[in-house]
C-alpha cells in the first residue's frame, strides 16, 4: 500500500470541503457516517458527531443553508448573509464543549457519553423550525393570528421539534442513532432540551440549561448568535465564552441542580448581556431594517394564498406555518413536507416575479426595496422615533394617530397650497399609509436586571448578585434595562405624505393626546 493509500484510509474529504474522519472504537465501526471536521469561522476547526452528521445530511436540514440568521439586517450590513445553518453547527460545537467542561471537572454528576450527545443533537436541531427571514417569519405569523382571531400563539421551537421527528422518520435514521444511543427516549429529551422545558428530575436540571436557559438567558444559543452576528456584521464583541464555560460549577439551587458561574467572571457575564443590547440598538432595531422588514411584511400579505412556487403550488405561508405547529399524524407529515419549501430565496423570488394580478403590489414592494435611494420609489418614509421607558400598546399609539389623522390633513394641506407645493387636490393621508413599530430593547429579561438570575458561587458559598448590590459591582451599571422604541412609517413617498405622518408623530407625545387614546375604541388599524 503506498502512502498516499495510507492517508486516505485516515482522513478523506467530502464533496462539501469538510475532513471525514473514521471513528476509532470498535462499536462504531460499522456505522456509515463518520465523524467530520467543519472550519468554521467563528470557532475555527469544530469535530461533529457521526450521528450528527447523520441529521445534517438531510434535506430538512440542509434547508437551514437558505435561511438568513438575521432576516433583512443585510439590507444594512453587506455581510450578514450568515444562515442557519452555520449557526446551528455552532450551536452544537458550544453544547459539547460546555456539557464535557462539566463533565471533565465534575465526575460526581455522572454525565454519560449519551446525555453528551443528546446535548449537542438538541443544539444542532434547535432550530429545524424556522421559517424564511427566521423571526420576521414570526412576527407575520404572530400578525396574521391576531388578524384572524385565533387564539393560538405560534413558536417556531415547536416546529424544530415536529421537523426533528419527520427528519428522523423520513430518513430512517432510527437505526443509525440507536447505534450510538439514542432511541425514543433520548429523542424526546432532546426535544425536551430544545423547548426549554422544566424538568422532571431535579437533579438533572443542569441538562436543561445549556441549549436554551429559561432561567437564566444564559446558554450557548445566545452565545453563538451573539459570536456570529458581531463577526458578520463587523462589530465588536467583548464578551468571553471560554472563560464563562471555564468557570461553570454545578450545584444543588432551590431543589434542583444548576449552572452557576465564579463571582469572578461577573463582568464578563454582564457583557453577555450588554452585547444582546447593543446588537439591538445597532443593528437588529437600526430603522432602514425596521422599514424593510414591514415592507416585506406587507408584501407577505398580500401574497399569502396567492402566490404559486417553484412547483407551480400555490404556497400558503400562514396555514402551512400554522399546520406545521399543530397538526398530527399524517397531516403534519404533509404540512412540515410543505412547510420544507418555504426558504428565503423561494418567497423573495415568488414575490419579486409574481404574474398575477391580485400579487403585483407586493412585486412593486420587492422593486421598490431594490431601488430604494430612488426618490419617490415606494420606499416607506422613517417618520420619527420615540423612546420612552415605559410600554404603550401598539393599539393605543394607532388610535392616537387616527384621532390626530384629519387635523393633520387640514394644517398641512393648508400650508402646502398656501406655499404652491400642491394642489388642493391631493390625497389626503389616512390610516392605511401609516405603521407603527413598537420594539422593545432589553437586556433579555424585560425591565429587569437578567444578572439577578444568575446563580454564582466562591469558595464559600453560593448566591445570586442583585440589583441593589450593583454598587457593589460596579457605580457605572444602568440604573434601567429596557426602554422601548417606538418607530413611525409612511408607506407613502410623497413630502406631502411625510409631513402629515411627521405632524401627527410630534402632536401625539402631548400627554392628553396619549391620555385620550386609552379611552377610544376605534377600529384603526396601521
Amino acid at each position: 500500500m503506498s502512502l498516499m493509500e495510507r492517508k486516505l484510509d485516515f482522513e478523506t474529504y467530502d464533496c462539501n470541503g469538510c475532513h471525514s474522519l473514521p471513528l476509532h472504537s470498535k462499536k462504531l465501526k460499522s456505522v456509515a457516517f463518520s465523524t467530520k471536521i467543519f472550519c468554521d469561522p467563528v470557532h475555527g476547526q469544530i469535530s461533529v458527531h457521526p450521528a450528527c452528521v447523520a441529521i445534517i445530511d438531510t434535506p430538512q436540514f440542509q434547508r437551514l443553508r437558505y435561511i438568513k440568521q438575521t432576516g433583512f439586517l443585510e439590507y444594512v450590513y453587506p455581510g450578514a448573509t450568515h444562515n442557519r445553518f452555520s449557526h446551528s453547527l455552532g450551536v452544537c460545537h458550544l453544547a459539547g464543549k460546555f456539557i464535557q467542561e462539566l463533565r471533565d471537572h465534575q465526575p460526581e454528576l455522572l454525565i454519560s457519553d449519551t446525555d453528551v450527545l443528546c446535548v449537542q443533537l438538541a443544539g444542532l436541531c434547535h432550530d429545524l423550525g424556522h421559517g424564511p427571514f427566521s423571526h420576521t417569519w414570526e412576527r407575520y405569523i404572530h400578525m396574521a393570528t391576531l388578524e384572524k382571531n385565533v387564539d393560538t400563539v405560534w413558536r417556531h421551537e415547536i416546529v424544530s421539534i415536529n421537523m426533528l421527528d419527520y427528519l428522523i422518520e423520513d430518513n430512517n435514521l432510527l437505526p443509525q442513532l440507536k447505534k450510538f444511543g439514542i432511541g425514543s427516549k433520548e429523542i424526546n429529551l432532546i426535544k425536551e432540551f430544545i423547548q426549554g422545558s422544566q424538568p422532571r428530575d431535579g437533579s438533572r436540571a443542569f441538562l436543561y440549561q445549556i441549549v436554551n436557559n429559561d432561567d437564566s438567558g444564559l446558554d450557548v444559543d445566545k452565545w453563538d448568535y451573539f459570536l456570529r452576528d458581531c463577526h458578520y456584521l463587523g462589530l465588536p464583541c467583548s464578551f468571553e465564552y471560554e472563560r464563562l464555560i471555564q468557570f461553570a460549577k454545578v450545584f444543588m439551587v432551590d431543589g434542583k441542580s444548576q449552572i452557576c458561574f465564579r463571582d469572578k467572571v461577573l463582568e464578563s457575564v454582564y457583557n453577555v448581556f450588554r452585547t444582546r443590547s447593543n446588537l439591538h440598538r445597532l443593528a437588529y432595531q437600526h430603522k432602514v431594517c425596521l422599514i424593510t422588514e414591514r415592507m416585506f411584511l406587507d408584501a407577505f400579505f398580500i401574497a399569502d394564498g396567492k402566490c404559486t412556487g417553484p412547483t407551480g403550488e400555490v404556497l400558503h405561508f400562514w396555514e402551512w406555518s400554522m399546520a406545521a405547529a399543530l397538526s398530527q399524524g399524517e397531516a403534519l407529515k404533509k404540512a412540515l413536507e410543505h412547510y420544507c419549501t418555504l426558504t428565503d430565496s423561494v418567497i423573495f423570488f415568488c414575490l419579486k416575479y409574481a404574474s398575477q394580478p391580485e400579487v403585483k403590489k407586493a412585486a412593486d414592494i420587492v422593486k421598490a426595496i431594490e431601488k430604494r435611494s430612488s426618490k419617490l420609489n415606494g420606499f416607506y418614509q422613517h417618520v420619527g422615533l420615540q423612546i420612552l421607558p415605559y410600554f404603550v400598546p401598539e393599539a393605543d399609539i394607532v388610535n392616537g394617530f387616527c384621532q390626530l389623522l384629519p387635523a393633520a390633513n387640514e394644517r398641512v394641506l393648508s400650508s402646502f397650497v398656501s406655499s404652491g407645493a400642491v394642489e388642493t387636490n391631493v390625497d389626503p393621508v389616512n390610516s392605511d399609509d401609516i405603521c407603527i413599530s413598537v420594539a422593545p430593547v432589553n437586556w433579555g429579561k424585560g425591565d429587569k436586571n437578567p444578572v439577578d438570575s444568575v446563580h454564582f458561587y466562591s469558595k464559600d458559598s453560593v448566591f445570586t448578585y442583585q440589583s441593589s448590590s450593583l454598587g457593589y459591582v460596579s457605580a457605572m451599571l444602568p440604573k434601567s434595562f429596557q426602554e422601548i422604541q417606538i418607530h413611525v412609517l409612511c408607506r407613502r413617498s410623497d413630502n406631502y405624505a411625510f409631513q402629515v405622518a411627521r405632524w401627527c408623530f410630534e402632536n401625539y407625545w402631548d400627554s392628553s393626546t396619549m391620555k385620550n387614546t386609552h379611552s377610544l375604541k376605534n377600529g384603526c388599524h396601521l
